[in-house]
């Protein structure tokens, strides 16, 4: 039986959202990395990002945003899950965004791992529900554990302590 676009990503949500469960996320930013050094925002008007320390600044806001916006998935997904599923593709355009926001190397080497990942993960949670794979639900935990340390990475870049 083939399932629609919309059945297979409220599905894909459900798998990451038992992935997030299992994992304990892992996106979220750690409680133990020193602060990011706040930088001031470029200037309004401005067509350059600014710095590595403000482009660091704006990157690390917007991963806890997306990580607090992940967790109340979980939440949704019982009482509405249309809201969940759109939920899920603002979070999944919100990483695909991240780097049009830098212009430094270094950091839009880092956030393409994490592009990468997220999709991957998602496709993954996608193909796995509509083949009926039980075990995707590992799969997931181990593929947000990644990318939980590679936002950690990034954080620790941006505190300076990479």
């Amino acid at each position: 039986m083939l399932m629609n676009r919309s059945a297979r990503t409220g599905a894909a949500a459900a798998v990451l959202v038992a992935g997030l469960l299992v994992s304990g996320c892992g996106l979220l930013p750690s409680p133990s990395m020193p602060p990011v050094p706040t930088a001031e925002p470029a200037p309004s008007g401005s067509a350059e990002p600014g710095t590595q320390a403000q482009q660091c600044a704006q990157l690390v806001a917007e991963v806890s945003s997306i990580a607090t916006d992940l967790g109340q998935i979980g939440s949704r997904l019982g009482t509405d899950p249309l809201g969940a599923l759109a939920l899920l593709g603002g979070i999944t355009e919100r990483i695909g965004d991240l780097e049009t926001r830098v212009t430094d190397p270094a950091l839009l080497g880092r956030i393409g791992e994490i592009q990468a990942g997220w999709d991957a993960l998602v496709a993954d949670a996608t193909e796995s529900i509509s083949a009926g794979d039980t075990s995707a639900f590992e799969r997931i935990g181990s593929g947000l554990t990644e990318l939980g340390e590679q936002v950690t990475a990034l954080q620790e870049f941006c505190a300076g302590t990479a």
